[in-house]
């Protein structure tokens, strides 16, 4: 019987993602490279060279693959953060220094966009294009 890795419902915080960490190979399913990169970081994510270690089993690619869309989801619990903090008003422009600032490349010509704006907008870019078949045709 194969035991199920899941938080149920009334789960205590103390108790969630309490199960022992699994051997890669043993992880079957389309979303098995993600979830053991999680897995990862959850158990220690100070460890980054055990999270960055290429496993034997995967191929180097799709590791790779996995690590950016890993990157692009905790860059968007960043940004869910910064959305009371960094507004229109408060962050009016993407800004490197007083003379320098950053053009958005979302809108039909490159634009000012406020920090927030450039930052949903870069990400929107990200994703789309990591989910893009003709750029990932195994994904």
């Amino acid at each position: 019987m194969i035991a199920l890795r899941r938080n149920r419902p009334g789960t205590r915080v103390s108790d969630l993602w309490a199960w022992e960490e699994e051997d890669i190979g043993n992880m079957q399913g389309p979303f098995a490279v993600q979830e053991y990169i999680q897995e990862l970081i959850r158990c220690d994510p100070s460890n980054i060279k055990k999270i960055i270690e290429l496993p034997k089993e995967v191929d180097a690619s799709v590791w790779q693959y996995e690590h950016l869309r890993q990157f692009i989801l905790e860059l968007n619990i960043l940004m869910v953060q910064l959305q009371g903090v960094c507004t229109g008003t408060t962050c009016p422009k993407m800004k490197a220094t007083e003379d320098w600032i950053y053009l958005c490349a979302s809108h039909k010509s490159p634009q000012e966009c406020s920090a927030i704006d450039y930052m949903i907008h870069t990400l929107d870019h990200a994703t789309s294009m990591l989910q893009n078949n003709k750029n990932f045709n195994s994904r």
